[in-house]
């Protein structure tokens, strides 16, 4: 059957907010149980569609009938002329709203074409919807891109809701009145009148230790979900039964006999093609450039495949004169662009424009920042969104190829650490004591009771024994002392197969799975933040799946080891990262050296460098100290005298503060 798009109502008059950051492709939708209209009128669909008007500023669509709400705010990037939604089948028995790009649309299409499917347009909503109808869950493997959607098929009174594998784009979920509401925000989904908005203390806590506004499925708020990366949820409203599954997971590795050489070559050959598929677009493709090899490789590679006008930019907080890493970094984005082609551009944000944009940030998305750069990447895509419709970033290729030199090789800590108890130490009694020196060094301990116990000792920001002097006594009790974030990352650690304490290579590969599945759903949901309320489209090639799937199944050691001529290998992660024999990103510094020079090739990591440490110091320490005071969210939230202490310190805390600070700001807004 043909696909054909329902006219949709009238355009909103969109009502701009005093400031530029307003809440972006947006989805939304409200089910009802079978024989119930839904529980609201038009006007709040509506309100709650438009809370994402910034995520589509160039068309809105409503669809209401009987038990159904489907909304959408569109974002024109392909066939500018069409593409409105929902969309409906030419039977009206299928609904879909659908957030993100196909990758692989011209391929499906053809693929439907031969089984009799036509088309009216060149928007891929119109291809998924096709696809959907063909083959239903069976489609799902099929799809390369990102991704978020809702389908209902009126005829069996079934929803479907589907995330890519990644997480690049976003899905929230809730249960309000017996309805499931449903939208590419928590903003939009706790404007349903239905849903009372209560902190979650467990994820709260977890925010602190982390930075990730989700655990699993469990946002900030209490009652308000995330579908996770490949997972789809299946609502049969006939039977009442709600099922939430996976469609993809990482590969095992293989014990594949490639070569170093070879592995480099498959890795470059799939890199192009990901960067190719990702400059499909009818609006002009810019890129974020930070100096470093994942964004510098990126470059080298649209270099090659783009004929038009290249625009890169770099971005970062002002910083004193005297400061020259930072320029460091500005000046390997501006060699890079000199080196691939590009036009290159930076941002600077004042610490005074940092504070303003980090508070309307937050009030406008409903939940506290993630990193630093959360606000620079911002600023830059509004720089950028002057000349360019869609921006390319690096996001993925550190948790992908083991950029992460500490995150990534600190398993090896673990598992030496565990052959000291049991007495099976591999080298001389001279290289264990220094070893279990270098421990205590690091961690202040040298044994881990897990895997786990290991991780948040290696990762944690504030750690999990000093919650019980920062918590209130009541929200402490409310978190369950942490056991719901304990028993969170043991089924994480749990559900990698071949994690053997023995095997380096199974741990480094466990590790950065796991560093994947989570650090990479936080930095993608930042970047979709980030950009979407700039009204900039963001993609990541680093995120394609054949990508992902190729690295996973090569030997650990090609993307990270220690150095041959290190003389002492065996020593904590943290000391042999001090002497610069840890070896992160191996097989893409390969790939990048048949491009670019020996600086760029071998950089270490960067990122937009953002001062907030010394803008604590001044000038924002007064700023800092009266919310930290002052704050009626913190008041209900932290020990007062913890408080106070840290409000006294402020200088000195540092980045223990950042967390905190989000938290406040964020508590304050949303629950004031």
């Amino acid at each position: 059957m043909l696909p054909v798009l329902v006219k949709p109502v009238a355009r909103e008059p969109l009502t701009i907010l005093n400031r530029e950051l307003i809440f972006m492709c947006g989805i939304l939708g409200i089910i009802a149980p079978r024989g119930r209209s839904i529980s609201v009128g038009r006007e709040r669909v509506v309100a709650m569609r438009d809370r994402m008007t910034a995520r589509g500023p160039d068309d809105a669509g409503l669809l209401i009938r009987g038990n159904v709400a489907l909304a959408h705010r569109r974002l024109a990037i392909r066939d500018l002329s069409a593409g409105a939604q929902p969309i409906i089948s030419e039977d009206a028995q299928t609904a879909l709203v659908y957030n993100g790009e196909l990758y692989n649309d011209s391929e499906l299409r053809a693929e439907l074409q031969n089984a009799g499917m036509r088309f009216q347009t060149r928007c891929d909503a119109e291809t998924l919807l096709a696809a959907w109808q063909q083959w239903g869950i069976g489609c799902l493997p099929k799809l390369r891109g990102m991704f978020a959607f809702g389908v209902y098929d009126f005829a069996k009174n079934r929803l479907f809701l589907v995330r890519d594998r990644f997480g690049v784009k976003p899905l929230f979920f809730a249960e309000a009145a017996g309805e499931l509401v449903f939208a590419s925000t928590v903003a939009a989904v706790i404007g349903h009148p239905h849903i009372v908005k209560q902190p979650n203390w467990s994820t709260i806590s977890h925010y602190l230790t982390t930075f990730r506004t989700t655990m699993g499925r469990e946002t900030m708020f209490r009652g308000v979900r995330q579908l996770r990366p490949a997972e789809y949820l299946d609502w049969n409203l006939h039977t009442g039964q709600l099922k939430i599954a996976r469609y993809w997971d990482f590969p095992k590795r293989t014990t594949s006999d490639i070569t170093f050489d070879e592995a480099a070559n498959e890795l470059e050959s799939l890199l192009v093609d990901a960067t190719k598929s990702r400059l499909v677009s009818d609006v002009p493709v810019g890129m974020f450039l930070s100096g470093g090899v994942d964004s510098s490789v990126l470059a080298s590679q649209v270099a090659q495949s783009h004929d038009g006008h290249l625009l890169g930019s770099c971005g970062g907080g002002e910083i004193a004169a005297s400061d020259t890493e930072q320029d460091n970094d500005f000046s390997a984005a501006a060699n890079c662009a000199r080196q691939t082609g590009f036009e290159f551009d930076e941002v600077r944000v004042s610490s005074n424009d940092y504070l303003d944009c980090w508070n309307q940030m937050v009030d406008e998305t409903g939940l506290p920042l993630t990193t630093p750069s959360d606000v620079i990447i911002h600023q830059l895509a509004r720089r950028m969104k002057q000349d360019v419709g869609v921006v390319l970033g690096g996001e993925g290729a550190d948790e992908l190829l083991c950029g992460y030199a500490l995150p990534h090789w600190s398993v090896e800590d673990f598992r030496l650490a565990k052959l000291c108890e049991v007495g099976r130490w591999p080298g001389q009694p001279s290289s264990e004591r220094a070893f279990l020196k270098s421990l205590e060094a690091t961690y202040g301990r040298s044994r881990f009771n897990s895997l786990v116990d290991h991780y948040f000792a290696a990762n944690s920001l504030i750690p999990l024994a000093v919650k019980p002097q920062l918590l209130n006594e009541d929200v402490w009790n409310a978190t369950g002392y942490d056991e719901a974030m304990a028993s969170f990352y043991q089924n994480e650690f749990s559900s990698i197969s071949d994690s053997r304490e023995g095997d380096v290579e199974s741990l480094v590969h466990s590790q950065s799975i796991v560093l994947h599945r989570l650090n990479l759903e936080s930095l993608l949901g930042r970047l979709d933040t980030a950009t979407m309320q700039a009204s900039l489209e963001a993609r990541v090639p680093y995120t394609d799946h054949r990508l992902v799937e190729f690295a996973f199944g090569l030997p650990s050691h090609f993307r990270i080891d220690v150095d041959p001529l290190e003389a002492t290998p065996y020593l904590a992660a943290a000391e042999l990262e001090r002497r610069r024999t840890l070896r992160p990103k191996r097989l893409l510094r390969a790939v990048a050296a048949r491009s670019l020079p020996p600086e760029l090739a071998q950089r270490r990591k960067a990122s937009f460098p953002t001062p907030v440490a010394t803008w604590l110091s001044e000038p924002w320490e007064s700023w800092a100290r009266g919310r930290l005071l002052n704050s009626p969210f913190g008041q209900q939230t932290f020990r007062r005298e913890t408080m106070a202490e840290l409000a006294g310190n402020v200088t000195t805390a540092g980045m223990w503060l950042w967390p905190i600070l989000n938290l406040l700001a964020w508590g304050d807004s949303v629950f004031a």
